[in-house]
């Protein structure tokens, strides 16, 4: 797990492992007093190969008040000790490069994807110039990286990724697109055979809106299944979708709305070991953000639905993570102390069989 701790003259990013024995003691990865803080554009962690973990942050550069680059670092011990920082790409212009996703594999390599904005101000250089890119590479433990590649030209310009790997170890990302005509639907990306398909839309919502909502998927896999879950606000309808795959991402089923009326989004999602899978995403209840989670299964939506957490304060519960061991499922938040303190809070629930 990562975290930022914010410190008078820095902020530091930090991490710790969950084990048998509990929760290590924190160990302090990046710092600065130039380390970019966002609610939405946040650290991330990731394990690959054997004994490898990579844990990623973002750094200011320049004058540029959206100027950042992703700075990575790696350890093939378990965390015991790690490298100096990396950027795992080329592009040193003073743009926006962050929403990473990382995804670990187990021949000791890691696929990563971000937005890019190396186009802005590159007009007659590019076949899509002043445009948000989603960019990939990949790199291994020892650091060693493949030269990054566009993946799509054009797309949303500050909503997370999130990819999954499916059983054969091909990888699905789903992501914000963008059209021409500012539809901000969701799309799937695959890389087969290390070669990048065409994106495919999950589903035609048809939501047109000229700015970013800050508000990514999250995909799962298991097998040869996907489950992709989304916020959308089309014909000025907020709602929170989810819509399965059985054939590796390549089509989608008519998605299942689960949300209860008045959602936020900030989705997560993860699969079962049966089969169903596991959503979280916020949600107002009068005047209080409510955190909620859905155990969803294909054909028939939510069949269990639970209030997590409630907020009241000024300031949000930003966006849950979840991971899975086992039946035990931890899902981490944002508690807000007040409008300018928060605190990280870790939830434990043990699954019990489903109905």
């Amino acid at each position: 797990m990562s975290w930022m701790v914010p410190t008078t003259s820095e902020t530091l990013v930090q991490y710790a492992r969950f084990d048998d024995v509990g929760w290590s003691k924190p160990v302090t990865v990046g710092r600065g007093e130039d380390i970019f803080v966002n609610w939405a554009d946040f650290p991330t962690v990731a394990a690959f190969g054997d004994t490898g973990i990579a844990l990623h942050w973002l750094r200011r550069t320049g004058q540029s008040g959206y100027g950042y680059h992703v700075e990575l670092s790696l350890t093939n011990d378990m965390g015991s000790s790690w490298s100096d920082p990396i950027i795992p790409y080329s592009d040193r212009s003073d743009q926006q490069h962050g929403f990473l996703t990382m995804s670990g594999s187990s021949d000791g390599t890691l696929d990563l994807l971000w937005l890019d904005a190396r186009g802005y101000g590159q007009t007659g250089l590019l076949a899509q110039p002043d445009t948000m890119q989603l960019r990939a590479t990949r790199i291994d433990i020892g650091g060693k990286m493949e030269s990054d590649v566009p993946v799509d030209t054009k797309t949303c310009s500050c909503c997370q990724t999130s990819s999954a790997r499916l059983g054969d170890g091909s990888l699905v990302v789903a992501y914000r697109d963008r059209t021409e005509a500012e539809i901000r639907d969701i799309s799937i990306v695959r890389l087969i055979d290390d070669a990048w398909t065409d994106p495919i839309n999950v589903h035609p919502d048809g939501w047109e809106i000229s700015g970013c909502p800050v508000n990514g998927p999250a995909v799962a896999a298991q097998g040869d299944r996907v489950a992709v879950t989304w916020f959308t606000a089309a014909d000025d309808i907020a709602a929170v979708k989810l819509a399965f795959s059985d054939d590796s991402g390549k089509s989608f089923t008519v998605p299942a709305r689960i949300d209860l009326g008045e959602p936020l989004g900030r989705v997560d999602t993860l699969f079962l070991e049966d089969g169903s899978v596991l959503v979280t995403w916020l949600e107002w209840q009068g005047d209080d953000e409510v955190l909620l989670v859905c155990r969803a299964v294909e054909g028939r939506g939510c069949v269990t639905r639970q209030v997590l957490a409630r907020n009241s304060a000024d300031a949000s519960m930003n966006f849950p993570r979840m991971a899975r061991i086992g039946r035990n499922v931890y899902i981490a938040l944002t508690t807000p102390i007040n409008a300018r303190q928060s605190t990280v809070t870790v939830m434990r629930g043990q699954l019990g069989a489903l109905d």
